[in-house]
């Protein structure tokens, strides 16, 4: 019985963590104006899964996100060295980059603001500092569990005299 408990306030607390993690992220990318299409902000999912030896989270979004997380996307490769010819502000003005324009196709809505790309963060501060969390409430959820038990079978030993 106290082992069904225990299955259950860990699976409480996952389904309720993913839940937490999904609302937090969403206002960040508001905050931050990561809002451009809104694909981002409706692209969020998550699932817990549960097996006999534990349970696994997976959330999803869209990879873009993470694009808007480290400040990259088009123009940034790998494996430069951090050598970005489009952040030099001669390039910049000889490419009419340092301006106000239209972004994307002609027909976007939405205009640069003419400064080079920043990091917009709002991923991965709070999923590391939340999975620490995570990881230390589960680890006294069980240890409340244990200690439980522990104590149920002493007063079942004290209360029978086997002791």
């Amino acid at each position: 019985m106290a082992e069904k408990a225990l299955i259950t306030d860990l699976h409480a607390y996952s389904e309720a963590w993913t839940d937490k993690m999904i609302e937090i992220w969403l206002e960040k990318i508001e905050r931050r104006r990561i809002v451009d299409t809104g694909a981002l902000h409706e692209s969020f999912s998550s699932q817990v899964g549960y097996l006999s030896t534990g349970a696994t989270i997976e959330m999803k979004f869209l990879e873009y996100g993470l694009a808007q997380e480290f400040g990259v996307g088009n123009g940034y490769t790998r494996g430069n060295g951090g050598d970005l010819q489009i952040l030099d502000p001669d390039y910049r003005e000889a490419h009419g980059l340092d301006r106000k324009r239209r972004a994307g196709a002609r027909s976007h809505p939405n205009m640069t603001s003419g400064k080079p790309r920043s990091r917009r963060p709002w991923f991965n501060a709070k999923y590391l500092a939340s999975v620490r969390a995570m990881v230390e409430a589960l680890a006294r959820i069980g240890g409340e569990h244990a200690a439980a038990s522990i104590a149920d079978s002493l007063s079942s030993s004290i209360g029978s005299g086997d002791l």
